[in-house]
């Protein structure tokens, strides 16, 4: 008998699957309860807002 070597097409990796690369860091802290409700009342991004808020408290905005 004649052995077939077909490449299986089952499993592996695909080119561009998965999540895009990126430079951003999570970080997870503990809010009190007055900083909590600032973060509620702001619209858009609340990344950006804590991230513009650092900047700016270090003087580099």
């Amino acid at each position: 008998m004649e052995e077939k070597s077909e490449k299986s097409r089952r499993g592996g990796s695909r080119p561009g699957s998965g999540r895009p690369k990126t430079s951003v860091k999570t970080y997870y802290f503990g809010a009190s309860p007055e900083v909590y409700e600032i973060m509620e009342a702001v619209e858009g991004s609340k990344s950006q807002f804590v991230n513009d808020c650092i900047l700016k408290a270090c003087g580099r905005k």
